[in-house]
């Protein structure tokens, strides 16, 4: 007897696999993810501490996606049983009672059924192929994200290695330029991929910044060629471009019937500014506003990052768009952050989690959507985050110590900027002698090649 495919067998509601499985995700079968490096996971989340299944640069598409790593997992998961690469999920779902598993499910269980049903013991699975991409062709941005870093972004390179000289959170990789090429020949990638183009759900291009790789322009062009544009088109964008040489991304954006943008938006004004460095405000919303006008059809919403710097204000800037019309009430989602851990909004003093809260709540009902809306679930989901931990006081530190470090470097002042979180400031910001000391130690580690402090 097999959980997993009697519940196919019995027509079991998508509520029903969620409720009743541990750890059965359909993307093992029917997703393809590559990273900023060319490795290859389950999904976005699935890296961490867990080995890649394989590497797109040294192996082919059908070598990995046949091979022993990904029967392996399948074959795992098949049973019902966890895998290192899911541990994020795990994580989510034990604290907030949801996890992208849950959504994967939600949306592709449907047509993974018949590649689960014929997979065979060993985890060979002849009918599994791709119905959803996500390929992130290389780490070009144009920003510094404070929770991104290199491996997301190559403009963070430069302060990357600066921190480094520090001793201190990097954000850095191994790389020793500030592009990293995901994908060394993605023509011969999308080439071998085009025949399963004809059977994809969904493309989701991240980054990096999508609008500013030259891989995802080909791969529009190449399903307009082919007549393909009912496919559902996401995008996770942080906005700042809407011209990729002479290419306006809405007169592609004309062809397909169903394009939703996530903008990665976390706050505005001189807030947005400092958290996603590089970033015009001005611009955002002079992009918004034409994207609003010329590809009313397009469904714009609002994926920020929510952490403890913008966890006060992330509601105001969903109300400034939704009355100027640019994106619907229920057209927000919320990322979690959980690294870099000292922006974690569990580390929250327990007055000031009830206190956002609050202004979350406030919100919701601002809003008036009901429960089954993806923005009162992603709501409730962080809050219950939120509070699955208590205040950890020396991550506070960490982070009041790394924001004066990244200030010094980038000419900024953060807590000026962020006046709501003036008790975090006055309580946990170091003093000149603690910086002094970790200055000193620092260099002294690296004299003799200690390598960082942790």
């Amino acid at each position: 007897m097999n959980k997993i495919t009697d519940l196919i067998k019995t027509n079991a509601s998508t509520k029903d696999v969620i409720e009743k499985t541990n750890s059965y995700c359909p993307w093992l079968w029917n997703h393809l993810h590559v990273t900023t490096n060319g490795q290859v996971f389950p999904c976005c989340l699935g890296g961490g501490e867990a080995s890649p299944i394989g590497n797109i640069n040294n192996e082919s598409f059908d070598d990995i996606w046949t091979g022993p790593e990904f029967k392996k997992l399948r074959k795992a998961v098949l049973q019902d049983k966890k895998i290192p690469h899911c541990k994020t999920c795990y994580t989510k779902e034990q604290q907030s009672g949801f996890s992208l598993r849950h959504d994967a499910i939600t949306k592709f269980h449907e047509s993974a059924k018949d590649m689960v049903m014929t997979t065979q013991d060993d985890g060979t699975s002849p009918d599994a192929k791709p119905v959803y991409l996500d390929i992130r062709f290389s780490n070009i941005c144009n920003m510094r994200c404070k929770m991104c870093g290199h491996y997301s972004s190559s403009k963070w390179f430069g302060d990357s290695e600066k921190l480094k000289e520090k001793g201190i959170y990097n954000y850095g990789t191994n790389s020793d330029t500030a592009i990293i090429k995901g994908i060394e020949d993605s023509d011969a990638l999308l080439d071998r991929l085009e025949e399963y183009l004809p059977h994809m759900q969904e493309i989701y291009f991240a980054g990096g910044e999508p609008l500013f790789m030259e891989q995802h322009y080909k791969l529009l062009n190449k399903l307009i060629e082919l007549k393909l544009t009912d496919i559902h088109i996401r995008y996770n964008s942080n906005l700042s471009i809407v011209k990729f040489k002479k290419t306006k991304i809405v007169d592609l954006w004309k062809h397909f019937s169903n394009v939703y943008c996530a903008g990665s938006i976390d706050t505005y004004g001189t807030r947005a500014e400092n958290l996603r460095k590089d970033t015009v405000w001005s611009e955002i919303e002079t992009h918004m506003a034409l994207i609003h006008s010329e590809t009313p059809h397009v469904i714009v919403g609002i994926s920020p990052t929510i952490q403890i710097l913008n966890a006060h204000s992330v509601c105001e800037l969903n109300r400034q768009w939704v009355e100027k019309g640019w994106v619907r009430p229920d057209e927000m989602f919320w990322n979690i952050l959980i690294d870099p851990k000292f922006y974690n909004v569990q580390n929250f003093p327990d007055h000031m989690k009830q206190e956002v809260a609050e202004i979350w709540l406030d919100h919701l009902n601002w809003l008036g959507v009901r429960p089954h809306k993806t923005v009162y679930k992603t709501i409730h989901t962080a809050i219950k985050w939120m509070n699955s931990v208590p205040c950890n006081e020396n991550r506070l530190r960490e982070m009041c110590y790394h924001t004066k470090i990244l200030d010094q470097l980038r000419g900024e002042d953060t807590r000026c900027t962020f006046p709501e979180l003036k008790y975090i400031w006055e309580n946990y910001w170091p003093p000149r002698s603690e910086e002094l000391r970790s200055s000193v130690l620092a260099q002294i580690c690296k004299f003799f090649s200690l390598g960082p402090l942790r």
